[in-house]
């Protein structure tokens, strides 16, 4: 008996002492830094049409025009809201938008709710340099912005919810199971018990334990990567507004808009079960309404409307997203004020949470010639955490 209440004692303050493999909650990784919705409203972005993912808690972005001045003029930040208020409802199935329906004695559906992700909306504002005004000075602008950008709906593809259901469900009971039972059925266990050889005895247990947060390793890293899994169908919303500071001594306004963009996500790696989806094929379609101040007509400086139409076709092999997008503009005051903006884009993650983009090609204006070439950079901060042991509960 004092033998086993030693061997049991000893035990008790090796598990005591050593920290759980995981907490309650995981970091949510491989967020998304969206490009900013107040550099888009002046066409500053290297691209206008973007269907981004979970965003970070907070962006900066720092982007140079190559026909600009030597050092960069264009700066924005942007943060998203969600993750700076309910901290404690930010479990792995609200985060994605999945909750599960029981009725009787039917079997229980789990289902991805389309609207879940307007939690995720974005806020930016930015500061610019830019010619904005259509006269022969030539001169740039400094230029405030602010904007929103929000996920209306999204579909995943089929089986998704049950897929991480069942994945978090398995991951839950590892967390809970009790390491004792496959203890107790080692041999070397009983001897070591009887013969109050304690040594052996944390031996053992390290040993499950290891095997055990192996297990869990590889489930949190399924968990994971189906939560950064692109929707098949995303359909996005942004609005920004613009004001110029006119000859430095006056700030009017410039610009407003507001714009929508339908993307279709296809994954290019294997359907098997528990492939990672990590490379894809996005398709687009962009349109924008505008109100500028300062468009031209006749020769004249005029307030005008304006309507964007474009589509985007991107491939991404994840660190790496390239591709193509042309956005077309005509303007109400003249039937032949009409405009293009055609360009190839780069973006590529040099880091965890920085990365790089760039566009060449041409630009709005009734220059066909006019060349845009942009290059930035952008940085995510945060750490931004969701609960991976809670099922939600049934309604």
């Amino acid at each position: 008996m004092m033998k086993q209440l030693i061997c049991w004692l000893s035990l008790l303050l090796l598990l005591l002492s050593r920290q759980q493999l995981y907490a309650q909650e995981a970091p949510a990784e491989k967020l998304s830094v969206p490009q900013s919705s107040a550099f888009k409203l002046v066409d500053i972005s290297p691209t206008l049409i973007e269907s981004p993912a979970t965003p970070k808690a907070f962006g900066l972005s720092v982007l140079q025009n190559f026909n600009g001045d030597g050092w960069p003029q264009n700066y924005a930040a942007q943060f998203t809201p969600y993750w700076w208020a309910l901290p404690k409802n930010r479990d792995v199935f609200r985060f994605i938008g999945i909750k599960r329906y029981k009725t009787g004695t039917a079997p229980e559906v789990w289902k991805t709710q389309p609207f879940s992700a307007l939690k995720f909306t974005t806020i930016s504002i930015a500061f610019i340099r830019k010619d904005m005004i259509p006269d022969s000075a030539g001169t740039n602008q400094k230029v405030f912005s602010a904007g929103f950008r929000s996920t209306l709906l999204r579909a995943y593809r089929k089986g998704y919810a049950e897929r991480l259901h069942a994945t978090v469900d398995t991951l839950t009971q590892k967390q809970q199971a009790d390491i004792l039972d496959a203890v107790n059925s080692d041999p070397a266990y009983g001897t070591a018990v009887q013969n109050g050889d304690t040594a052996t005895i944390a031996r053992i247990f390290r040993q499950y334990t290891a095997r055990k947060n192996e297990a869990l390793s590889a489930l949190m890293a399924r968990v994971k990567n189906q939560l950064t899994e692109k929707p098949l169908f995303q359909w996005d919303v942004a609005g920004a507004y613009a004001t110029y500071g006119i000859a430095d001594t006056a700030w009017k306004a410039g610009r407003a808009g507001i714009w929508s963009t339908f993307a279709l996500n296809t994954p290019l790696n294997s359907n098997h079960p528990g492939a990672t989806n990590t490379n894809y094929l996005s398709i687009a379609a962009y349109a924008r309404y505008m109100y500028d101040a300062y468009a031209l007509e006749n020769g004249t400086i005029t307030p005008a409307n304006s309507v964007d139409v474009g589509g985007r076709l991107s491939f991404e092999f994840d660190p790496v997203s390239f591709g193509m997008e042309a956005v077309y503009r005509n303007y109400t005051v003249q039937d032949n004020l009409k405009s293009q903006r055609i360009v190839g884009f780069v973006n590529y993650r040099i880091a965890k949470d920085m990365y790089i983009n760039g566009a060449f090609g041409n630009d709005f204006g009734l220059d066909k010639s006019r060349i845009l070439a942009m290059f930035g950079v952008t940085f995510g901060f945060g750490n931004e955490k969701i609960d991976m042991s809670k099922l939600p509960a049934v309604p």
